[in-house]
């Protein structure tokens, strides 16, 4: 038996769509990328939802907003403990960067500036009062409902639901709203649409801006991939329930597995000898070489974790069988360790 880490859930249904959107002659950002921005933010509970072409791209306008409106002016505080997208992004806005630790079981930055862009690692929701919130590995039900934070998701291939590249940002301001529509297309005042189809067609420069759009090709796989999302969850969840009954943890996020072991090497090692694709999310960027001039106080539990974490697969076609002998294997090396 060979297990991956991951499977999308790619199929006929986005086949057909992309292929009816390309016969349709308009592909890049129109009526579709809208409709998806609506689907998306009422699944959600937002407001207003725009379609970008990355996570990271939500998370580096969300940070610029932030900065152009002097809500922000010398450093944001993040967690080690995440990918680098969350802190390159603070990088590349002129601010400097502000390592916190995370929650041993939560895996979440305890951290109570609200300075600071709150990670829901692993699906788990952060608690953390944050300006922006880095959802790549959340996408759930009312989440943003009454938020004041700009929240920030992923479509990556690996994601709960993949556009193959994209990403989202949600909100329940108008005036971010209005401001993240312009800065994704260059500053510009028109549409995509409206500059190519509408009477007017003369357009403006509102301010500066960046190429960071998403496009109806990527948006029609969004909105079947959005179709799926419940059924998706809901066997996700299973998973996690199987999984913290054989190894007796309470995990709670549906994105990613993470265990605890010793001799992580020698873990990995012996489950890829066994055909299991096992992943480590993540090493903490305080440790790494281009944040290493990056203050931090002690990060302890960030640490002790980066050491130990290994991530399972987990992916709603996963079978009994299939997770049956994942955890199997696991047990058998006696490396696992609790938090």
């Amino acid at each position: 038996m060979k297990i991956p880490f991951n499977r999308n859930t790619l199929g006929d249904e986005e086949i057909k769509a992309i292929s009816d959107c390309i016969k349709s002659g308009w592909v890049v950002l129109g009526d579709k990328t809208a409709e998806f921005e609506e689907k998306f933010a009422e699944y959600v509970g937002a407001k207003y939802a725009v379609f970008v072409d990355s996570g990271t791209s939500a998370l580096f306008l969300a940070v610029q907003y932030l900065v152009r409106n002097n809500l922000i002016k010398r450093s944001m505080h993040v967690p080690s403990l995440t990918f680098t997208s969350t802190a390159e992004v603070v990088h590349n806005s002129g601010l400097a960067v502000q390592f916190e630790d995370v929650d041993l079981k939560s895996l979440c930055m305890d951290d109570t500036s609200t300075d600071s862009i709150g990670v829901h690692l692993t699906g788990n929701k952060c608690k953390s009062p944050s300006l922006i919130y880095d959802s790549a590995h959340r996408i759930e039900r009312d989440d943003v409902k009454d938020s004041k934070a700009i929240w920030c998701y992923s479509f990556y291939a690996t994601k709960n639901i993949t556009t193959v590249q994209g990403g989202m940002i949600a909100t329940n301001n108008e005036q971010q709203y209005n401001w993240f529509k312009m800065a994704r297309d260059h500053g510009l005042d028109l549409g995509t649409r409206e500059r190519y189809t509408g009477k007017n067609r003369q357009y403006d420069v509102v301010f500066i801006g960046y190429r960071v759009k998403g496009d109806d090709l990527r948006a029609v796989i969004g909105l079947e991939q959005l179709k799926k999302l419940p059924e998706i969850t809901e066997k996700r969840n299973n998973l996690v329930k199987r999984y913290n009954g054989a190894f007796d943890l309470d995990n709670k996020g549906n994105h990613i597995y993470p265990i605890l072991v010793n001799e992580r090497d020698k873990f990995i090692e012996k489950m890829a000898e066994d055909n299991i694709q096992v992943s480590v999310h993540f090493k903490p960027l305080h440790s790494l070489t281009g944040y290493l001039h990056c203050p931090h106080g002690k990060l302890r539990n960030t640490e002790w974790l980066g050491e130990r974490l290994v991530s399972l697969p987990l992916f709603p076609q996963m079978t009994v069988e299939e997770q049956d002998y994942i955890i199997k294997k696991v047990l058998k090396t006696k490396l696992l360790c609790q938090r």
